[in-house]
């Protein structure tokens, strides 16, 4: 896509934009009638007109020929560097060249001649370039009426847009799907619309891969914006679109191309959610809100703690602010010409918007705690006040798995849950449900952001999906995370007191943790291999049968899921039926519903099912428990399937391998730890405690004899 620059002069102060529909910015910078009627239809206030990037202006000069909005955006941004010298509109012109020629791509970059003469083009002459001087009284609008139409427009794209971070034809689909009249939201039309928009403050509009600070002449390093992507994932390839050499997002791929001609737009609210939302003063008082929930009461504590956390007055907005976030900030603050004060105001603005403001909230809670409950009392909270609330969670099944949950808690509000095959993907909701992926489309856009499991894969170690899911938090809102085994950084953070957090350390029915029980068996190959099963596993699998329950299989890899299905049903009655799923299934929902029915009594799988799934009565076999894949972490997820119920708490967990490792050893004293730590707390009976570590030892001398 390729947008104009123009430099204006407003009270003798030189300025640069670009926009996608110079009629639109001619009319409102030049015409008092049209910028008037459209500031009346749009309802711009006096916090509407100090939003306004300028007002009217006394001459515009206009770049005649189009340019890609990448390069046109990052002119604009050295044209606002240096505006300080400029004088008088000679210098303006003289300028805004000079900026075009140093923005294009020249010299230094390998092989960027041959890809512009794939064009039929040779190197920009950016020194012959028609510049065109509009002044005051010149430009015209088509009339009062047309004006009011198209603000009236704006005002619309503007409200269906705020919160969201969407390309060009991502926000037509929006605003094409979410119209009154779909058929009017044309491509020009909606260009007018969103830059008329832009002008008055309601949307902010760029290229979609900015570009670094960088010595002329030099490869200049690129960043997504959408996604927060560095130079590492760009890609630079011929653009048919633009006809440059345009860099790409090789991140965003999978949903839209983000290129550097790409236009973003951002539909970021203003004021943030200190000024939205209603105090918490006029809500009843926490523990009356609490009982609605039923909670236990390790999960009353754990909740009440979150709620005064995230009820209470800001205090120092800097504290828990990265350094690396700081000085990103910084940096983008110097690349717009913002120096001393002013820099360290944008930087506070910035690390607002992106919702680092605050430390973000830990609840780490053992599984089967009753995370979701508890997450319903925060939900509940912001949505009493006039907020919204998004819960992010890396995995599809998840999503799934708490979308009926969520309905069903909340049915007075509207809850949209986005995944990849989702049809909700353009609802305005007061709850969103989705994937960290789909964050990604999101800008500032609710008062609460909760992430969930965020441990797992992808998510973890992932600063993609990091940053869109920081993003999406509104200046002043709040950011919780949930995790049963949270990262070490974070662990060491709240033990130092450096991150606010609860700790739940037991299960919503009050029993302890099942305790991982070790069995010395043959690595699972070698059992198919052979067509046979060690008699203690057999053993431990009859057991688990007999009692009615269902039995997880996890193994490390997707291969051995088939296979080890076919040797289990060798050993298993003909009544329990078995089946197998993976990443890789294309029935995986399917065979997942199907065990949660109980049609299935023992199911083989990966660790696409360590968590977000629920079976009353299950039991855990891990076999290679000894693997490179299972870390401590995925291991306490496995042996977390077991025991979640109230009417069978004290579920059977397995770790099946030939010898053990450190990852077993640090689960297993992990998981001893929480029921120890529960029973100081007073939520488990000692006598309780005392008859399941009996049991446990009763069932290790079996395993291992």
């Amino acid at each position: 896509m390729k947008g104009y620059l123009y430099a204006f002069a407003e009270g003798g102060r030189w300025s640069a934009c670009v926009t996608i529909s110079r009629e639109v910015d001619l009319a409102y910078r030049l015409d008092d009638d049209f910028r008037r009627a459209a500031e009346a239809e749009a309802g711009c206030d006096g916090e509407g007109a100090a939003r306004r990037p300028g007002g009217r202006a006394d001459v515009v000069l206009l770049l005649d020929e189009p340019l890609p909005l990448g390069i046109a955006f990052a002119a604009a941004e050295l044209f606002a560097r240096r505006a300080g010298r400029v004088q008088g509109e000679a210098g303006a012109a003289r300028l805004l060249r000079a900026c075009v020629r140093e923005a294009e791509p020249r010299s230094g970059w390998p092989g960027l001649a041959g890809l512009n003469r794939s064009f039929g083009r040779e190197q920009p002459a950016g020194d012959v370039r028609r510049i065109v001087a509009v002044r005051f009284g010149q430009a015209s609008a088509s009339g009062e009426r047309e004006a009011r139409a198209l603000a009236a427009a704006a005002r619309e794209a503007a409200a269906a847009l705020e919160g969201r971070a969407l390309l060009r034809s991502e926000a037509l689909a929006l605003l094409g799907a979410a119209g009154p009249a779909p058929a009017r939201w044309s491509a020009a039309f909606a260009d007018a619309a969103l830059q008329l928009a832009a002008l008055l403050g309601r949307l902010r509009l760029g290229s979609a891969i900015a570009r670094g600070d960088g010595v002329r002449g030099r490869r200049r390093k690129r960043r997504c914006l959408r996604c927060g992507s560095g130079e590492a994932h760009m890609r630079r390839t011929p653009c048919a679109a633009c006809g440059s050499v345009c860099a790409y997002c090789e991140a965003c791929l999978l949903l839209g191309r983000c290129r550097e001609c790409t236009l973003l737009i951002s539909g970021i609210p203003e004021g943030g959610a200190s000024v939205r939302m209603r105090t918490a003063d006029e809500l009843p008082p926490i523990p009356a809100r609490l009982e609605r929930w039923g909670l236990s009461p390790a999960q009353s504590d754990a909740a009440a703690a979150a709620l005064r956390w995230l009820e209470s007055a800001d205090g120092d907005t800097d504290r828990g602010i990265s350094g690396q976030l700081q000085q990103t900030v910084a940096r983008m603050a110097s690349r717009f010409g913002i120096a001393g004060a002013a820099a360290r105001k944008q930087t506070a603005r910035s690390v607002h918007t992106y919702g680092a403001e605050r430390p973000p909230f830990l609840l780490w809670a053992v599984t089967g705690a009753g995370k979701t409950e508890m997450m319903f009392t925060l939900i509940d909270s912001v949505l009493a006040r006039g907020g919204k609330a998004m819960v992010a969670t890396p995995r599809r099944d998840v999503v799934l798995e708490l979308e009926p949950r969520i309905r069903k808690a909340f049915p007075e509000h509207t809850v949209a849950a986005l995944h990849g095959a989702s049809r909700e993907k353009w609802t305005n909701a007061d709850i969103t449900l989705a994937t960290t992926h789909q964050a990604i489309r999101f800008a500032a856009g609710f008062e609460l952001v909760v992430i969930d499991e965020l441990d797992a894969f992808p998510y973890h170690n992932n600063p993609m999906l990091q940053y869109a899911a920081a993003k999406c938090v509104m200046p002043g809102g709040h950011r919780v995370l949930l995790s049963a085994t949270p990262p070490a950084q974070l662990r060491r953070a709240a033990a130092r007191g450096r991150l606010p957090h609860a700790r739940i350390p037991v299960r919503f029915h009050g029993f302890p943790l099942p305790v991982p029980v070790e069995i010395r068996v043959p690595p699972v190959r070698e059992m198919i291999r052979r067509r046979s099963v060690p008699d203690k596993l057999r053993k431990a699998i009859a057991a688990s049968l007999s009692r009615g329950a269902q039995v997880f299989v996890f193994v490390p890899r997707i291969s051995d899921t088939g296979p080890a299905a076919t040797l289990l049903g060798t050993i298993c009655p003909p009544d329990a039926v078995i089946g197998y799923t993976s990443s890789q299934d294309e029935q995986r929902t399917e065979t997942v519903m199907r065990f949660r029915r109980r049609e299935l009594r023992v199911l083989v799988t990966t660790t696409i099912l360590e968590r977000g799934v629920t079976i009353p009565r299950s039991d855990v076999f891990v076999l290679d428990a000894d693997a490179p894949l299972f870390d401590e972490a995925s291991l306490e997820q496995m042996a977390g399937r077991a025991g979640r119920s109230k009417d069978d708490p004290h579920g059977r967990v397995y770790f099946c391998a030939p010898h053990a490792t450190r990852a077993q050893r640090a689960a297993i004293r992990q998981i001893r730890e929480m029921n120890a730590l529960a029973a100081a707390r007073g939520y488990i009976r000692k006598e309780t405690l005392a008859a399941v570590g009996k049991q446990e030892a009763r069932a290790g001398g079996m395993m291992h004899r």
